[in-house]
């Protein structure tokens, strides 16, 4: 058998970066990665933090996962009333349901994640109107409670939670210390928000760059509404685009000259020496260790094939045994349908491939190729006395599927 080299791949990555603004559209791109250890199985969130969380990093909300918060790009002017009873004539804002994105890789795989936002941030500017900058106060209505009071009167920066970001409904604010009726003329910025994120399973992903995106539109009656009576607004949608980083540990260790396996009896051969019976069969283990996060395919290549089966020659008359090939793996590594890899057959070829999941992943943990001739071969052989059989069989281990 040739040696196995070493083998590591790269894994998952999700962040969020920045927006970049266009004359009609919003970008951001929401990256992570996967890089797994014995202590770590979860995305990283590498996005870096702008909007609310990047002025007051050390606010408690923003410790959290989904306290991350990204600026949008988002700036308009909004005309407002004072405690109106139709909340999108108030400062007003309204985030659409929960998103479910296929990511692909550029082999073809494919997967699900889920996305929504979380929380909200905005500044407010008073431009004009005797009215005060309407997300100042402690009164939030509708589908948000408050996680920060903006204060001030000719500036503020609100922080609320979307109560239900699978399917949120509307918010808006009033000030118990204002009149209602007062109209105010406001200038929007810093348009943050944070979001909820839910994964797809990095073990059960083969490794690459996941890519994907999702697309709003913005104004005021948009998936992201901002009530009535809008004015300047600086984008009329949003994408949201998604990189996953997918990069698994993947280590087999053969010991020393691992690249011979030399067959004989269980036991040994004195019995055959001595007079016994011919062996019924030619054995020997081949042990190694395995580091592995997520999915494989292990098959073989043949020097020589019996139907099959990998094969051994006599290059004297040209006779050629056929070989059992079989291997062991650790218990979190198992076949598709759940089952344990225990002395199981590997195919020949890579379209026959032996597909194997990550149930649990495995770190330094021992497996075994187990090398047997096949019934009824070591009789034949050993009616060659003196004669060597050889034979190359190349195992693969295959991270790329």
């Amino acid at each position: 058998m040739k040696p196995m080299k070493t083998m590591r791949l790269a894994a998952l990555s999700l962040a969020l970066l920045g927006g970049a603004e266009a004359a009609l559209a919003s970008e951001v791109t929401i990256t992570a990665q996967f890089r797994p250890s014995s202590t770590n199985m979860r995305f990283e969130n590498t996005t870096p933090v702008s909007g609310f969380c990047g002025i007051w990093p050390s606010y408690p909300a923003c410790s959290t996962q989904e306290g991350k918060s990204v600026e949008l790009g988002i700036r308009y002017t909004k005309d407002t009333v004072s405690w109106d009873p139709d909340f999108r004539n108030r400062y007003y804002v309204a985030f659409p349901a929960e998103r479910t994105v296929a990511v692909s890789s550029p082999d073809g795989s494919s997967r699900q994640l889920n996305f929504a936002f979380s929380s909200f941030s905005a500044t407010l500017r008073n431009i004009s109107g005797p009215g005060r900058i309407p997300n100042v106060g402690r009164h939030v209505e509708g589908g948000c409670n408050e996680l920060q009071a903006a204060v001030g009167y000719s500036t503020g920066t609100n922080l609320w939670r979307i109560l239900n970001p699978t399917a949120p409904t509307g918010c808006t604010t009033g000030s118990y210390s204002e009149d209602p009726g007062l109209p105010a003329v406001t200038a929007v910025q810093a348009f943050s928000v944070a979001y909820r994120l839910i994964a797809p399973n990095p073990l059960e992903m083969p490794a690459g760059l996941y890519t994907g995106e999702v697309n709003y539109t913005v104004g005021e009656n948009g998936e992201i509404a901002l009530g009535n009576n809008v004015t300047n607004l600086n984008t009329n949608s949003l994408k949201i685009k998604f990189e996953l980083d997918v990069q698994h540990a993947f280590e087999l260790q053969f010991p020393a000259n691992s690249d011979k396996v030399i067959l004989e009896p269980p036991g040994g051969w004195m019995r055959w020496l001595n007079g016994g019976p011919a062996p019924e069969r030619l054995v020997r283990d081949l042990p190694f260790r395995i580091t592995k996060t997520g999915p494989m395919s292990v098959f073989m290549e043949c020097e020589y094939e019996v139907g099959r089966l990998c094969g051994i020659r006599n290059p004297r008359n040209n006779h050629t045994a056929a070989l059992d090939i079989k291997m062991s793996l650790p218990g979190g590594l198992q076949l598709h349908n759940g089952q344990a890899v225990e002395r199981h057959p590997i195919p020949t070829g890579r379209m026959q491939r032996l597909r194997v999941e990550t149930a649990t992943p495995v770190f330094n943990q021992p497996g075994a190729l187990h090398f047997a001739t096949a019934p009824g071969e070591a009789a034949a052989m050993v009616a060659n006395p003196g004669d060597t059989y050889r034979g190359n069989v190349t195992v693969v281990f295959d991270a790329l599927l």
